[in-house]
């Protein structure tokens, strides 16, 4: 047992950019491509990763530092630091059953390709950890490690299953044939899904001021760069700059904008070929069988929507933080709430109007999801040492993903009456939500030229 965690542990240790570019170059070279393509193509995806992971820091630490400052400057006492997605991952791998979450997605997504009940050949397999996340908060606030990886597994099928449901919707959104995203955030469509349908029938479809309409109305103000510059400037008269302090932010963040659609491309670049070496590979051997390869979503983050959304949420999310009774979490690696900014951008197909109203709806719970999971990760670091935790404080992890579901199953194994109330309730919900979103793709299927109006 121990020959098997060291083993998962040093492919772990590689890190996102290095490993899954091996992934991604094996794969190529099974699927048929030669080794020199396949592995510029692996590489790409590392050097994509790593252009994204540095954007994504810039951005963080500067305008991060700005919000911070405001909350310096109220006093208010919130004892629980966000740590965000990368250090909350990092920390749960260091719990002792971690290890086998690997074996377990793999082998799950090969019996559901095998039986034919997916098409995702999912190759994201950094996002594994988002699994062990799963099974480690239900296992620490249940005591049952079994029902910890029991609702791990449930979530490895569900994730699968909503890949095959929203894989011309990506296509619409992205542009790139033969992919899927098998990745957990996009699971809270189940709850999210019946609030952007209301929003459908309550809002005409021209009620949208999405970020590429206001650049066709405005020209240069709809730049990405001049977008972040003004943003970045409002950050920094809210968090109290002096005028080279807020122009200064105002460039970085006017930079951060202008990278992320460039860096996304190389996303496209890495990802066609074996995307297209894929379907070759399957229609050869799976006589009328259609694979699509399970991807990351920053596959989707050329498109600015998001990141103007996420920098205008930092302020509320401040507001929020402060006001809301019961709240403990001092906001601050999460800030860019991509959990639930990019899974509302996906439900409304990029209409800011309803992202906004959904992200206003949705904060309070991601607050109150990170207050309650804030003693088990900081119990995990004490345990494990895999972070210190000064006396008097906790670590929190804000903007996790599928935060509602999670707090569902978890306070449900606790026998908490009205996560109990919720769970049965998020079942026909899910129901609903994979039929309806499966209807809606076969419309975008056909608007992409691969059915007729008679298979619709």
């Amino acid at each position: 047992m121990d020959i098997i965690r060291d083993i998962f542990q040093s492919i772990i240790d590689l890190g996102a950019p290095v490993f899954l570019p091996i992934i991604l170059t094996i794969i190529g070279v099974v699927l048929g491509m030669k080794l020199p393509k396949a592995f510029s193509a692996g590489l790409i995806l590392g050097v994509a990763l790593v252009g994204m992971g540095m954007v994504m820091d810039f951005m963080t630490a500067n305008v991060g530092a700005a919000a911070q400052e405001f909350v310096r400057n109220t006093g208010v006492q919130l004892r629980a630091l966000d740590m965000g997605w990368a250090p909350a991952l990092g920390l749960v791998w260091t719990w002792e059953y971690a290890f086998l979450m690997f074996p377990v997605q793999i082998i799950i997504n090969i019996f559901m390709l095998a039986l034919n009940w997916t098409s995702c050949l999912n190759v994201d397999m950094w996002n594994v950890g988002n699994k062990v996340c799963t099974a480690f908060v239900i296992t620490y606030v249940s005591g049952n490690a079994l029902l910890g990886f029991g609702f791990a597994i449930i979530q490895c099928i569900l994730e699968l299953k909503n890949a095959d449901c929203t894989r011309y919707r990506l296509e619409k959104l992205t542009g790139i044939p033969g992919v899927s995203m098998p990745h957990p955030m996009f699971l809270s469509g189940i709850w999210f899904y019946p609030f952007t349908h209301l929003m459908d029938v309550l809002l005409p479809e021209k009620v949208n001021i999405d970020a590429q309409k206001i650049r066709d109305k405005i020209g240069i103000f709809g730049e990405n760069h001049i977008m972040g510059f003004i943003v970045g400037c409002f950050i920094g008269v809210f968090g109290g700059y002096d005028i080279t302090q807020i122009l200064t932010l105002g460039v970085q963040a006017g930079t951060a904008l202008t990278l992320f659609p460039m860096v996304a491309k190389l996303f496209t670049t890495s990802l066609t070929p074996i995307s297209e070496g894929a379907t070759e590979f399957m229609k050869k051997r799976f006589s009328g069988r259609e694979f699509t390869i399970g991807l990351d979503w920053p596959i989707m983050a050329g498109r600015s929507e998001h990141w103007l959304l996420m920098i205008l949420a930092i302020p509320v999310i401040f507001i929020y933080a402060i006001f809301l009774p019961g709240n403990i979490v001092l906001p601050f690696g999460g800030l860019m709430e991509i959990c639930l900014i990019v899974p509302l951008f996906y439900l409304t197909m990029g209409n800011m109007v309803k992202m906004a109203i959904g992200t206003l709806i949705g904060l309070p719970v991601h607050l109150y999801v990170a207050s309650y999971f804030a003693p088990h990760f900081t119990r995990l670091a004490e345990t494990t040492g895999g972070a210190t935790v000064p006396e008097g404080q906790m670590l929190a992890w804000l903007g996790m993903d599928i935060s509602e579901l999670r707090w569902i199953f978890a306070a449900s194994s606790e026998g908490n009456m009205i996560a109990i109330v919720l769970l049965i309730v998020t079942i026909p919900l899910a129901f609903y939500y994979f039929k309806s979103i499966k209807k809606e793709d076969l419309q975008y299927a056909k608007e992409l030229g691969y059915l007729n109006e008679k298979e619709v």
